[in-house]
């Protein structure tokens, strides 16, 4: 479930309705941004800090056994444990006892502002360009997650929120409600879920996470990969009855996303990065979101698809745009060298882009 504002709507409030009240003395919930199935979320202020927050209050059913808090706490732990600029940073963790003798848990995180990738996924195209960009960014925060010893374990495009940053845009990752430890000392000392059971969410489970078996880092890149499959060509891999998708995600090859979606452009290059992010054997991945992002970073920008791609009429003419794109995205990662590099390359191409040169050419250095 999402921590941020996103697209305006109406929601049929679960749980109680806290909207106007004060929790821990401190955070006053002005209205709800996000239901899920534990939770609720409410933008609100920090009466102490002048400050806008998000606070996610879990549902009473969700948080009345010692099994159910411990859970809260190793979320609230495991959050903290990552500091990246790609991950919702975790502020507090409190809890509020009621009249009726209920414990509300709560979790406090910066109110962002922006959309799901889910969302964009549903609001039209997505040139390739932008949709690696977006997923590299994803990778640097899953690689942040790993680094602190944890698998997400439940990567989707509803837990990404992407918004603007610094003149680009720049993608969060949202939610630890099914994270799990990976090493001895962090919390938890097995990565193992309970013998047949199944965490996460169905078209975005790994194999091995279907069958319920055991989980490393090349489950999160297998889930990364259908988040940058559904950028692509706007569907998920799998589709069916709840049956079908687990049958076909644990049993069949991945549909190929350049014959789904013609139209986008898609390098070949890029599918064969989808593809091995998508294998079935975990041996087959990538062995780390490192190599992953990389892989993103290798592939050519002026590989086009067998159809080709429509640009936008105020672009000054097709020489050089994939080029230009390409330093877009770049740009809108904080990558100022390489947005410089290829800004040069499009304008050496076509003329037309020496503005987007000058324009680069004014961001900061690297490093």
């Amino acid at each position: 479930m999402g921590w941020g504002v996103t697209s305006p709507g109406r929601w049929s409030i679960q749980g109680p309705d806290l909207r106007g009240q004060v929790l821990a003395g401190r955070y006053l919930l002005e209205r709800v941004v996000g239901i899920g199935g534990t939770a609720s979320v409410y933008a609100a202020v920090d009466n102490h800090l002048r400050r806008r927050v998000a606070v996610k209050v879990l549902h009473p059913e969700h948080a009345r056994s010692d099994e159910q808090r411990r859970r809260i706490r190793e979320e609230a732990q495991l959050a903290a444990c990552v500091q990246h600029m790609n991950v919702a940073t975790l502020l507090d963790l409190g809890a509020e006892e009621r009249a009726d003798g209920e414990r509300l848990f709560f979790l406090v995180m910066p109110l962002l502002e922006g959309r799901t990738l889910r969302e964009l996924v549903l609001s039209g195209p997505i040139p390739w360009s932008r949709a690696v960009a977006l997923v590299r960014q994803l990778l640097a925060g899953v690689a942040a997650i790993h680094q602190a010893g944890a698998l997400h374990r439940d990567l989707k495009s509803g837990n990404c929120l992407v918004g603007p940053s610094e003149g680009g845009e720049r993608l969060w990752i949202l939610d630890f409600g099914l994270a799990k430890a990976l090493v001895s000392g962090l919390i938890s000392r097995t990565h193992r879920s309970r013998e047949g059971s199944i965490v996460g969410t169905l078209p975005y489970l790994s194999p091995e996470q279907a069958r319920g078996l055991t989980l490393d880092v090349r489950s999160d890149l297998y889930a990364v990969g259908v988040i940058l499959f559904e950028l692509l060509t706007r569907r998920l891999p799998f589709r069916g009855s709840d049956y079908d998708v687990l049958t076909a995600i644990v049993n069949e090859p991945p549909p190929s996303p350049r014959e789904l979606a013609p139209q986008a452009g898609i390098p070949k290059a890029l599918e064969a990065v989808v593809m091995r992010a998508l294998a079935k054997e975990p041996k087959m991945r990538f062995e780390s979101a490192l190599d992953f992002n990389a892989a993103l970073a290798d592939v050519p920008v002026g590989e086009v698809g067998t159809e080709r791609v429509i640009m936008q009429s105020w672009l000054p003419s097709h020489a050089g745009c994939a080029e230009a794109e390409a330093s877009l995205a770049a740009w809108s990662c904080f990558e100022y060298g390489r947005a410089q590099r290829m800004a040069k390359r499009a304008m050496r191409i076509n003329r037309a882009w020496s503005p987007l040169a000058l324009l680069m050419s004014l961001v900061p250095e690297e490093g």
